[in-house]
């Protein structure tokens, strides 16, 4: 089975690359452009993701929204949670949100590949 992977990013071009480049690892890859658009995609999802990549800035609803409502749904708590931002001072206020690593962003394709090799 493959592994399946949510990508949270509001820049398209560096999500299509990242869907891209997972995709080409043998992941199955689901993309959304904002907190708001992947919280109702996992609420409506029969199968939830092994992995999520997750951006905090963007717009409607950033990443530091999804994450509190995503820690607080027991369904959707336990999805391990990897936070990207571009910026580096994003590390420490990503430290207390549980997340399993921090990618500072433009994010090296072999972090991202590592990184969801050893998450899920």
């Amino acid at each position: 089975m493959n592994k399946r992977i949510l990508v949270i990013e509001d820049d398209r071009d560096i999500l299509q690359g990242m869907m891209m480049l997972l995709e080409m690892e043998g992941y199955s890859v689901v993309a959304a452009e904002n907190g708001q658009i992947a919280l109702d995609y996992l609420h409506a999802a029969e199968t939830l993701p092994d992995l999520i990549l997750l951006d905090l800035m963007m717009p409607v609803k950033d990443g530091y929204e999804f994450r509190r409502e995503q820690q607080l749904d027991p369904a959707l708590a336990a999805i391990p949670v990897i936070i990207m931002s571009a910026d580096a001072n994003a590390e420490a206020k990503a430290a207390g949100m549980g997340s399993k690593r921090f990618l500072v962003k433009p994010v090296d394709i072999n972090d991202i590949l590592g990184a969801a090799a050893t998450c899920c």
